[in-house]
């Protein structure tokens, strides 16, 4: 910990105003003893006023940092510093953040308590995942009407970890437990065919399907009442993340394998809560990491840890060598859920050859993010020339990419296909859909 004193304002201008003392001197060199008075007074007030501040040893600093830190997300790091002679005075905390989360603002002002004890409070938004370190802080502090600052610089240093957007699904569970599935964007009418299990009654809520509406007991109740119904539980889904080239493409603040990696993470999280196991496969140019299917919250807890630190590679995904791995690895039939991207046929030829195999054995679906720049060029009106060659290109980049997708189709592979944005809840929806179609 260093800790030096430096001047207020205030003391700079007291001792420049002595000068003027020195003007006496052109008068008689007998007034010199006026200055000399004037600074010697001065330094007694500053030594004083020294003693007045905390003493060099004794300064204490921590850290209340989000329970997890998480990704995209505007989150508060709560700065606690300590001392027991600091009682009252006025301070000014710059905690040493990594300039990667985005902090708010680097400087904090605040007042010690009665008890020696600073509370500040500043807010991070990271944008990216994987481990951070903190630093020291730094903390001036002074007496109000005092002359001299105490600056000292105090030891905190830890380390942090910004894991996908786990808030998502503590949103999600909340809204589930209230009972508010449809603003959670997993409330579907039933499907034509579906398989589904008696689960009880409860009250009708916008967006459920009045074919479910049980008419004896709303008669009763004197207000709407629908069945609830289960889909069958104990199926198995597997997500195999593409870390490669195509996902290093900004989608909005984040890569298009962030909002993957949070999908992911939402889609697990539903899939257990719904008695399923779920496993993970991450890859590129080969398989980096697998984690093999289980059921229960502590299988999510481990895919979040697996997830926290993955990023793009800029190689070309390896599917092959993925989808072996996995076939492998899984025999019971399972949902295989491809989160990649897809271009042309051309160039999506071996995710459409290994995905059509893989599907053989596996329920598979491949899901992509469309592309917003294109999206946008290809909605936007057409009010120059310029703009029309940009939307006969928009549309033909994404005429070729319906194309892959019906390849996929007509071999037997599900498609999914959403902007970046509506991609979590595109994904557990579809994921709902398949479990109430009971396609597994």
């Amino acid at each position: 910990m260093s800790v030096t004193l430096t001047p207020q304002p205030r003391l700079l201008g007291t001792l420049v105003a002595g000068s003027v003392l020195f003007l006496l001197l052109l008068l008689s060199p007998l007034f010199i003893v006026a200055p000399l008075l004037y600074y010697a007074a001065m330094a007694g007030v500053i030594i004083a006023e020294a003693g007045r501040l905390p003493a060099k040893a004794g300064f204490l600093a921590s850290r209340v940092l989000p329970e997890p830190l998480s990704l995209g997300e505007v989150q508060p790091v709560q700065l606690l510093v300590a001392h027991a002679g600091a009682a009252g005075l006025a301070a000014e905390v710059a905690d040493h953040v990594p300039a990667d989360l985005r902090p708010d603002r680097r400087v904090v002002p605040g007042v010690f308590d009665g008890e020696g004890l600073l509370t500040v409070e500043y807010r991070v938004e990271p944008p990216h995942r994987g481990a951070y370190r903190f630093g020291p802080v730094d903390l001036r502090c002074w007496r109000p009407g005092g002359w001299l600052m105490r600056q000292v610089r105090i030891k905190a240093d830890e380390s942090a970890a910004v894991y996908p957007d786990v808030l998502a699904i503590k949103r999600y569970e909340l809204m589930l437990r209230r009972g508010m599935r449809f603003m959670a964007g997993l409330r579907r009418a039933r499907p034509p065919g579906a398989t589904t299990a008696f689960a009880g009654l409860r009250d009708y809520l916008a967006g459920d399907d009045v074919r479910r509406i049980n008419w004896k007991a709303s008669a009763r109740r004197d207000s709407p009442v629908v069945m609830e119904v289960e889909a069958e539980r104990g199926q198995q889904a597997i997500i195999a993340l593409d870390c490669g080239r195509l996902m290093t493409a900004p989608a909005g603040l984040l890569t298009k394998l962030d909002h993957a990696v949070n999908a992911a993470l939402l889609l697990a999280w539903v899939a257990q809560s719904h008695g399923d196991k779920v496993g993970m496969l991450t890859f590129s140019d080969g398989v980096r990491r697998f984690v093999a299917p289980q059921r229960g919250p502590g299988q999510v807890a481990q895919l979040n840890r697996v997830l926290y630190d993955v990023q793009p590679e800029y190689t070309e995904p390896d599917f092959a060598e993925a989808f072996s791995h996995l076939a492998l690895r899984v025999s019971r039939r399972s949902l295989v859920v491809v989160l990649t991207d897809v271009l042309d046929p051309e160039a999506s030829r071996d995710l459409v050859a290994h995905a059509i195999r893989l599907s053989q054995r596996h329920l598979v679906m491949v899901v992509a993010m469309a592309d917003p720049e294109v999206l946008a060029a290809r909605s936007a009106p057409i009010e120059r020339v310029s703009r029309a060659y940009e939307w006969a290109a928009a549309e033909e980049l994404l005429a070729a990419r319906r194309a892959s997708f019906e390849q996929l189709r007509q071999g037997g592979v599900l498609g999914l296909d959403v902007e970046a944005g509506k991609l979590s809840p595109s994904l557990v929806e579809r994921y709902l859909e398949l479990k109430e179609r009971a396609l597994l």
